[in-house]
């Protein structure tokens, strides 16, 4: 059974004691505190506990709360006071259920002590209300309470920074790090307490900063101790005479280096972090102002801390590649270079779990490129197929300087290379880019290529803009059901309407379109239905944020993406009972449930005619339908499953096995291997230093979204804040709303 913990919380002369379990976060306590003093709200709350030495413990956070339990059990204590106060400005009604609760100048609270007295600290606080000031003698009249903020109330949040607050105590303190440790405490208090110095001496041995308002007496000195290594303050005068006139929330202090500092782990998990949001985490968490400028300059140095630096990244190449190699000598990791300049060319990635899994995969192939986004520009390369359940499946994929003909022509040789036991005759899907067009001819001659359709309408698209043709669209849809014709008499039908109704701009256009490069009536090979690379389109958009890092740690993250998804896919079939996959499976219940209806006319042991309106004729024997769509698609029409089904025969032997569970187990049979980077730093020398390529980066601000095809759909969403539709939203909104006089 877990073990709880009493705790009495004492607040406004009562004391309400909570069972509070081990598991139990700072939210839920929280929470039944509120619940049980309803004048209590969750954002002003400020909770201390006192422990042997320690009167007055904060506890702030989970972390905090984990800390007391361990304490808890340390000492063998069952129960706890905690002192609750409301930073609104109430009275915490220190009297009753123990000691009172004094503040001093610090914002540190002191349980325990005598409320009626004051102290040279700071004010004290009784049950009867505030005491004088710490100067004053006792028997001054105290100051009567503003309650005008019942009427404007405003909730002050803790911030992060208030953990800077006695980071700069008094003389003789001292600091670890050196005159770099002293600065950056400085710093840091500066900014909590919102105020900016100058240095007068800035030194390795010696610091000294006084208050950048030239009247004001605040002034700091420390200096190295030489004995024990560490700075101490020697001088310190701590009272600011400028006043809150003095104060700013803008602190030149609160530089790229030091935000980068604060915002690294939040880049670590969230790469795309925008240089906005850090203004209004800073704003919101720290009360500082900086400027967008400096906030994406820190951002650029928390990815290179996180991630390392995106120009030494290309020297890891070598140690990576033979880290990757020493856990699966099987796959494939090539990198390439100038021998002469020693400046990266290219870089291919295949992975030997990817390799033998694609040999029980339908061998058609998506490929396509993408920009990178990262510091130095370049192309991602890759071929994807899908696997027996209809999901993504990445074969491989390289990084190369540009996508141009000579680096399709690699990349398809490099293609071949792992796919040299490969017997059957692949298909590619892909965008008519000259160098894959010719690539695909030279490297895969016996191969079957089809143009994307996708991007096909956006080139049909682009040629009738500057036309006068009506109905565009309509001509677009016309020239869908041409490419997905299942018969020459109904390619014949549409493609007569589609020239005779948009004119010269469509014939021009079909003149350098090959029938057997996109009509499915025409195309020689098998593609199981897939008319579009947008296999390829999927994996460039899984791998969207890993775009931006440098190019080890993208390539890592993208084998540790495969790496899981691959175990997962693993897990999830050992589970399957049926034996077809979930995707065909579904598909096939759905031509079921429609053809229960219909009457079947046997004709022999194998052929069959099926009597709909219009009859269609299916030979199981040979797997063929006279609709076209068994053939074409590879998976059993309508028409099939309820013939096959009056037959009296399994359905599922009539599926081929790229639908098959079996099958789908055997893609996913074998594991992509870690790779480890704990000796890292011991890499023996790999050669040659790799550097980056020399890419000139192009005029105005890089381009972080990709362009999208003419005929791609883009789903239009509602703005909040202008309630028109379009491709933005509230967020990144710009219309003017201001009305018009």
């Amino acid at each position: 059974m877990e073990k709880s913990l009493i705790l009495f919380c004492k607040y406004n002369g009562l004391c309400a004691g909570i069972k509070l379990s081990r598991s139990s976060r700072i939210g839920d306590f929280m929470k039944i505190l509120c619940g049980k003093f309803s004048d209590l709200r969750r954002h002003s709350l400020q909770l201390f506990y006192a422990i042997r030495d320690h009167p007055s413990t904060m506890l702030y956070n989970d972390e905090d709360l984990e800390v007391m339990f361990a304490v808890v059990d340390s000492i063998g204590l069952n129960c706890i006071e905690v002192t609750v106060v409301d930073s609104r400005g109430f009275d915490s009604g220190t009297s009753g259920c123990g000691g009172d609760v004094g503040a001093n100048s610090s914002g540190v609270f002191d349980s325990g002590g005598d409320a009626g007295a004051s102290t040279s600290k700071g004010i004290s606080f009784s049950g009867q209300g505030l005491v004088g000031h710490p100067f004053e003698s006792m028997g001054d009249v105290g100051k009567e309470d503003d309650l005008g903020a019942m009427f404007c109330p405003h909730q002050q949040r803790p911030r992060l920074s208030d953990a800077w607050k006695e980071l700069i105590k008094s003389v003789g303190q001292l600091f670890v790090g050196g005159s770099e440790g002293f600065r950056d405490a400085l710093r840091k208090y500066s900014i909590v307490h919102s105020f900016e110095f100058d240095f007068v001496k800035n030194e390795t041995e010696r610091v000294t900063a006084v208050c950048k308002v030239k009247s004001c007496k605040w002034n700091i000195h420390a200096r190295l101790d030489k004995v024990s290594g560490c700075f101490y303050i020697k001088r310190y005068y701590s009272v600011h005479s400028c006043g809150v006139a003095g104060r700013t929330t803008t602190n030149c202090h609160a530089n790229s280096t030091l935000i980068s500092q604060l915002i690294k782990d939040d880049i670590r998990d969230k790469s795309k972090k925008r240089a906005v949001d850090v203004v209004d985490d800073l704003k919101e968490y720290y009360g500082v102002d900086v400027s967008y400028n400096r906030a994406w300059l820190a951002i650029q140095k928390a990815k290179s801390s996180a991630f390392g630096d995106y120009s030494d990244s290309f020297n890891q190449l070598q140690w990576y590649r033979n880290a990757v190699l020493n856990s699966d000598p099987r796959s494939v990791f090539d990198v390439e270079w100038d021998q002469s300049t020693n400046r990266f060319l290219r870089l291919f990635v295949a992975f030997d779990a990817c390799v033998q899994g694609f040999k029980h995969c339908r061998p058609v192939l998506s490929v396509d490129a993408t920009f990178l986004k990262a510091r130095h520009t370049g192309c991602l390369m890759s071929a994807s197929a899908k696997d027996d359940n209809a999901g993504l499946f990445a074969l491989c994929f390289g990084v190369v300087d540009s996508e141009n003909n000579d680096n399709w022509l690699w990349f398809m040789e490099k293609l071949r290379g792992i796919l040299d036991e490969e017997r059957r005759v692949i298909v590619f899907i892909s965008d008519r880019h000259r160098g894959i067009k010719e690539g695909i001819a030279k490297v895969f001659p016996s191969s079957f290529h089809s143009y994307c359709l996708y991007h096909l309408k956006g080139n049909l698209r682009t040629a009738l803009a500057s036309t006068n043709v009506k109905y565009k669209e309509s001509l677009i849809r016309v020239f869908s059901k041409c490419a997905y014709a299942p018969t020459v008499a109904k390619f014949n039908q549409h493609m007569g309407n589609l020239v005779k109704h948009g004119g010269a701009a469509v014939v021009h256009f079909l003149s350098e379109l090959p029938n057997e490069r996109w009509a499915n009536v025409y195309f020689p090979g098998q593609r199981y239905g897939a008319m579009s690379s947008s296999l390829a389109e999927c994996f460039n958009s899984w791998i969207l944020k890993k775009r931006e890092l440098p190019v080890v740690d993208m390539v890592d993250r993208i084998r540790k993406k495969m790496m899981k998804s691959m175990c997962l896919r693993r897990e999830r079939s050992s589970k399957w009972e049926q034996v077809i996959c979930p995707y065909g499976e579904s598909r096939l219940e759905k031509l079921y449930d429609l053809v229960k209806t219909w009457k079947v006319i046997p004709s022999s042991a194998d052929i069959f005619e099926v009597d709909t309106d219009p009859s269609v004729s299916v030979d199981i024997g040979r797997r063929t339908c006279s609709c076209c769509w068994w053939q074409l698609n590879g998976f059993p029409c309508c028409h099939a499953v309820c013939a096959i089904k009056y037959s009296g025969k399994d359905l599922n032997l009539y599926v081929e096995r790229y639908f098959h569970v079996e099958s789908y187990r055997q893609v996913y049979s074998k594991p992509i291997y870690p790779v480890a980077s704990l000796l890292k730093s011991d890499m023996v020398d790999c050669g040659s230093s790799i550097l980056p390529p020399l890419s000139k980066k192009p005029p105005g601000r890089p381009k972080k979204k990709r362009i999208r095809s003419n005929g791609e759909k883009v789903r239009k969403l509602k703005c909040g804040r202008c309630g028109k539709m379009g491709n933005h939203n509230k967020l990144t909104c710009k219309e003017d709303l201001r009305p018009d006089f």
